[in-house]
This record gives C-alpha cells, structure tokens and sequence, in this order.
C-alpha cells in the first residue's frame, strides 16, 4: 500500500522500495496509473527514493508530475503491484480528487 501525503511525496514501504536497489526511479504517468521504474545505476538519473524511518520506507516528491493531469494530486492510499513484464510498479489513479499542493491549486 503506497500513500500520497498532502506534501506532494509518495511514500513506499520498505518492501515496495526494494524493488529499486540503487534507490532510483523513473516515474511516468500512463493514463490513469503511475509507473515507478527502476533506474539500472545511479548514475543514469532519476528521482531519488530517501529513507524516511529504520525499517526503510521509502519516499519521493511526486506532485510535479501531476501538474497537468486533469485528475489532479492524488491524495491518500493506493494499492500498488510490481508489473513483471512491463518491468514497472503500477499505482492506479483513479479516483482521483483535486488537490491543493504545494505549488498551487491544480485544476480538475
């Protein structure tokens, strides 16, 4: 179960974030899912998954992505699965509600 804050971040529980080793990701919006990737070397790029406790939750600042997006921020919990063939964890959206981020109203 992943979480949308109210501050833009998603965060991951630690099992979700293993997923990505080198604590990297490319994050894409597909429709009405969120695509987190994970990037082969650090190096390469991405959004950087920072641990926010001792059991190793991750999270990442995500609300720019959104800024376009008809739906708006997603606020709360979403569930989460690692799509093996797509090689992504998928998130969906949907139902998605307005928010207002840090960076402003986001229009519905």
């Amino acid at each position: 179960m992943v979480e949308f804050t109210e501050k833009g971040y998603l965060h991951l529980t630690a099992e979700e974030a293993a997923r990505f080793p080198t604590h990297t990701v490319i994050a894409l919006l597909r429709d009405d899912e969120l695509w987190l990737m994970p990037v082969r070397r650090a190096a390469s790029g991405g959004l950087l998954l920072k641990q926010i406790n001792r059991r190793g939750d991750r999270s990442l600042f995500v609300e720019e992505l959104f800024r376009d997006r008809p739906g708006g921020y997603p606020v709360g919990k979403r569930s989460g699965r690692w799509d093996e063939e797509r090689g992504a964890f998928i998130i969906p959206l949907e139902p998605a509600r307005p928010f207002r981020g840090t960076s402003g109203t986001r229009k519905p």
